[in-house]
């Protein structure tokens, strides 16, 4: 594959079955139960999960250039629940140039099965040429 490098490049998209590592944290946002007790449809999966979602895009488009030089910053937005599909897109924002150290840069969001972003991210690697 093509390293997606010219701003406006779309990263493959990503469908991911959600998974909520921590649904057995009774008392929790991601208890089901405690969590319907609070008005929500369910337990949240853990937000460090959710932003492994937006890394994992890296890593699959950039390999050993993110996992050496990547940098993410990411905010989560709305809850995402357990099994369900949710939607990993990214953008190029920003293309490599001699000026920025052959830095890529791109926005990251999590789809949930509505199209509603859950989280939103950045990040950035240099690239090699």
């Amino acid at each position: 594959m093509t390293k997606p490098l010219t701003a406006g490049d779309h990263l493959p998209a990503a469908v991911i079955s959600t998974v909520n590592t921590a649904a057995n944290s009774k008392g929790s946002i991601h208890d089901d139960e405690k969590a319907r007790e609070m008005g929500y449809a369910g337990g949240f999966v853990p937000g460090v999960t959710v932003l492994g979602y937006m890394t994992r895009l890296m890593s699959d488009a950039y390999g050993a250039d993110w996992l050496t030089s990547g940098t993410f910053f990411g905010r989560l937005r709305l809850p995402t629940y357990a099994n369900a599909d949710v939607t990993v897109e990214g953008v190029v924002t920003e293309a490599p140039a001699d000026g920025n150290g052959h830095r890529v840069h791109v926005d990251l969001r999590v789809l949930d099965p509505e199209g509603k972003a859950t989280a939103t991210g950045a990040a950035t690697c240099v690239v090699a040429n």
